[in-house]
């Protein structure tokens, strides 16, 4: 069978991707990458209201993300400093801002809905994965005897195999930082409120989401003294920073995960995509990650419709290098805001902390300029334009 497209990867980005793209007729391979986890144990992730919108229109039965709580203001602190320095954002447009959800429920949910999919068939590689292509075919040879056909492929994985690194170039480098990931319990004064707090070893975030139950991210430099820290005095340091305005909180389990940085400088070579982490793996300092995947998604779905509603093949070169241009300038600003952000407000010089301080003073006061950055992050103008 000639199919529409491949997708390889396994996370959640190209799930999404197989979906969409299934639910629109076009006809999937789907590939799974054996190496990426099947469940990433505690880690939870956040989904701006237009991102659960779209994902609730991919899958058969959103219910079984509606037990977990919406999130209807984020406040941001900044911890090195004596004086109360906060912002809070809120939706003023339907209250909500979105959905904090567990990475394990989200790729049970679209594991379920891909295998019942009769658009989408599912292989899984366990040995090689080799790309043959002319200038108007693509074939992907799996582990050396399976041989599939398709117009063009999206990766959502880094693989040399697949892909011209001279072609589409990329910038990456270690940040030298290690994001904690706890469970944490407790009696939350505030079920439906983010916090993030700006310390000046990394930003800490308190992400609640089900019965008083929460995530708590942390992004530490390196070398900062709480990696070694013993769960119970990491929970008195986590408690000093949010116990006033959340309440005791109690550690269920820890978990370390790396974080580096990738950028893609283009997101196409000739008939194959990049979406996910391959094209953007931001710091998670704005929780935008999984954000940026779905508006790839969600725009290049809407290009490759446009073009072959007036009769282009679904690999033509005019809708990848349209796709490549309306996401470049969203994706910069994300990949390279964050870093830029991490740095300004986890700063210890004590004469960018008072700029900081001040900054932040004004913003809070500034509810047009909060209204735009609330916009962005929820995904409000982009989805809007689809």
């Amino acid at each position: 069978m000639n199919y529409d497209f491949i997708i390889y990867g396994g996370g959640m980005s190209s799930q999404i991707a197989a979906l969409a793209l299934a639910k629109d007729n076009f006809n999937v391979c789907f590939i799974e990458n054996p190496t990426i986890k099947k469940s990433d144990s505690n880690l939870v992730t956040f989904l701006s209201q237009g991102s659960v919108n779209y994902l609730y229109s991919i899958v058969d039965d959103p219910n079984e993300f509606n037990q977990f709580a919406n999130i209807e203001k984020i406040t941001c602190k900044l911890a090195n400093t004596n004086k109360d320095s906060s912002i809070t954002f809120d939706n003023e447009i339907n209250s909500v801002l979105g959905k904090i959800l567990p990475n394990n429920i989200i790729k049970d949910v679209l594991n379920s809905c891909i295998k019942k999919n009769k658009n989408i068939e599912t292989l899984i590689k366990t040995k090689s994965i080799q790309k043959k292509m002319d200038s108007k075919k693509l074939s992907i040879i799996v582990d050396e005897q399976k041989e599939i056909f398709a117009s063009a492929l999206l990766l959502s994985v880094n693989d040399q195999n697949l892909l011209d690194y001279e072609k589409i170039k990329f910038i990456s480098h270690d940040l030298h930082q290690t994001a904690l990931s706890m469970n944490v319990v407790g009696e939350f004064e505030k079920q439906n409120q983010a916090f993030q707090i700006f310390t000046t070893s990394g930003p800490l975030a308190f992400l609640p989401y089900s019965n008083n139950q929460a995530s708590l991210v942390w992004s530490l430099k390196d070398d900062s003294k709480e990696l070694h820290y013993e769960k119970n005095d990491l929970a008195n340091q986590i408690n000093h920073y949010f116990e006033k305005d959340i309440g005791t909180l109690k550690i269920e389990n820890i978990e370390t995960h790396k974080l580096n940085f990738n950028y893609a400088k283009k997101l196409y070579d000739k008939n194959t995509v990049i979406i996910g982490n391959i094209a953007h793996n931001i710091h998670p300092i704005a929780g935008q990650g999984l954000n940026l995947s779905i508006k790839d998604i969600s725009l290049f779905l809407e290009i490759v419709s446009k073009y072959k509603s007036i009769g282009y093949e679904v690999n033509n070169s005019m809708a990848f290098k349209e796709f490549d241009q309306l996401r470049k300038i969203d994706n910069a600003a994300y990949s390279f805001g964050t870093l830029a952000l991490d740095k300004f407000l986890s700063s210890k010089n004590s004469l960018v902390s008072i700029f900081a301080n001040t900054g932040i003073k004004i913003l809070e006061k500034n509810n047009f300029v909060k209204r735009k950055i609330v916009e962005s992050a929820t995904g409000a103008e982009h989805f809007k334009s689809l």
